[in-house]
């Protein structure tokens, strides 16, 4: 595997689950890169012994390397199979690769062969933990997927379980993943910048590692407390009731001072575009606001879940 892609990879003496934790898939959330740096570094340092195997992986090698958020085009919306289809025959071709998603093809088709080496390798279940960052301030939560191991798995993390968005937008890398028999959950682990969110991750590691049935390590206890004080009084499940697309021509405009995750009340100010304000339309969460120039995501909105 290329070295610039591979962060570290464990593999213990018995067979078990596998976990792949890939960090990145943004190139301006880096934290996660060396949130699981720290953390597998620590497991080869102390020579811990483990089940199964870890395998950190880089998302967008290219596009951290900019310290971009993408280069061409958003790698996070690419996941789907056509795409990846289209991606490995285009860079088999070089001749088709101006017509496709141009810097980020190669990342799309380098990455799922990864995974498919991986995948078909393993000795047992298939964990993956996607590893972002936010650009608004605010506290760690998970993304989950829809079925029920799906969300066993977002549960062993104790922190604002969003349910919904992977509906809501194609081509994600976790929905892709869990198309192919794989347990996932992205973790958005803070505001990118704010000094807390590498510990936020660093937990997010830990905790992975022993849900996973990997290796429970010591700093267990600590990792869980972190993520239950930095959720704070918020719900444990939400909701995912819209999303809020937008693009360069509507002018989007988010209003100053939104948290990543941001209880409102009906008809709160949240936005503005070409058409006017955009306000909230019941009680409920205002979910990653967007404060970049880069993305297609004004906000999400959800609701408590009953």
């Amino acid at each position: 595997m290329n070295d610039e892609r591979e962060i570290a990879a464990l593999r213990g003496g018995a067979d078990g689950a596998t976990l792949i934790i890939v960090a990145g898939l943004h190139g301006n959330e880096a934290v996660g890169v060396e949130a699981t740096r720290r953390v597998l570094e620590r497991i080869q340092t102390e020579r811990l012994s483990i089940k199964g195997q870890v395998l950190g992986l880089r998302g967008n090698v290219r596009a951290l390397a900019a310290k971009r958020r993408y280069l061409a085009r958003d790698l996070n919306r690419l996941w789907t199979p056509e795409r990846v289809s289209a991606a490995r025959a285009a860079t088999s071709d070089p001749f088709t690769m101006p017509t496709l998603d141009g810097a980020e093809l190669s990342e799309l088709a380098e990455l799922a062969d990864a995974f498919d080496r991986v995948i078909s390798a393993a000795r047992g279940p298939v964990f993956v933990v996607d590893l972002h960052t936010t650009s608004a301030p605010g506290i760690p939560f998970s993304i989950v997927g829809s079925t029920p191991a799906h969300r066993a798995f977002a549960r062993r993390f104790p922190m604002p379980g969003i349910a919904g968005i992977e509906e809501l937008i194609e081509g994600v890398l976790t929905r892709y993943l869990g198309g192919k028999g794989c347990i996932t959950v992205a973790i958005e682990g803070g505001q990118s910048d704010a000094p807390t969110t590498l510990a936020n991750l660093e937990a997010t590691v830990t905790i992975a590692l022993a849900a996973a049935g990997i290796i429970e390590l010591p700093a267990l206890a600590t990792a869980e407390a972190t993520l239950v004080q930095a959720r704070g009084e918020l719900p444990t499940e939400i909701d995912v009731v819209s999303r809020h697309p937008v693009l360069p021509a509507h002018e989007f405009r988010m209003e100053p001072g939104f948290a990543n995750i941001q209880r409102v009340v009906a008809g709160t100010l949240i936005a503005s575009d070409r058409d006017g304000e955009i306000r909230a339309p019941e009680d409920g969460f205002v979910l990653l606001p967007l404060y970049q120039k880069q993305g297609s995501d004004g906000f999400f909105f959800g609701r408590h879940s009953a």
